[in-house]
């Protein structure tokens, strides 16, 4: 049993990396949003994306891992309690380690968040002074309908 366990410490391990490396991506993101870098800003998306779907697969790991080990409804600040007592500490430091990181990925995500919010409504500002509705102008972003020529079109009917 102490092995499960053990996998649930190395999973929350993980999801700290994961959310310290999301922690890095956000600086970037502000740091390519502040140098107005669109194509920085792309790659720094795609990685995220990439990270978000790993986060994703820890988290249904974890979500299998949970009732084996009776730890349904348990908080993380609540983790160290309900493991065996040769295992608290190592639980502790993990939860610990878990809660600091997750809130300085926060902390990183929030700043990142507002700086594309206000750099979007500075762009909405540009865009209402040039006389453009920004609500029309992001109409651009629809699929163009583009009817095929002529000679590509086939009739059923015939």
């Amino acid at each position: 049993m102490d092995g499960l366990y053990l996998s649930y410490l190395d999973l929350l391990g993980e999801v700290g990396a994961t959310l310290e490396r999301l922690s890095q991506l956000a600086q970037e993101k502000t740091a390519a949003v502040r140098r107005n870098d669109l194509t920085a800003l792309d790659e720094v998306l795609k990685q995220e994306q990439a990270m978000t779907l790993n986060l994703r697969g820890l988290e249904q790991k974890r979500l299998k891992l949970v009732p084996q080990l009776g730890l349904e409804g348990t908080g993380l600040s609540a983790l160290p309690q309900a493991y065996p007592e040769h295992l608290q500490d190592a639980a502790r430091q993990t939860a610990d380690t878990l809660g600091r990181t997750y809130a300085i990925y926060r902390a990183y995500a929030d700043e990142a968040r507002g700086t594309l919010e206000l750099n979007l409504h500075q762009v909405e500002k540009v865009i209402s002074a040039a006389g453009v509705d920004p609500k029309l102008a992001a109409a651009g972003y629809e699929a163009p309908n583009i009817e095929p020529p002529k000679n590509m079109k086939t009739d059923f009917r015939a």
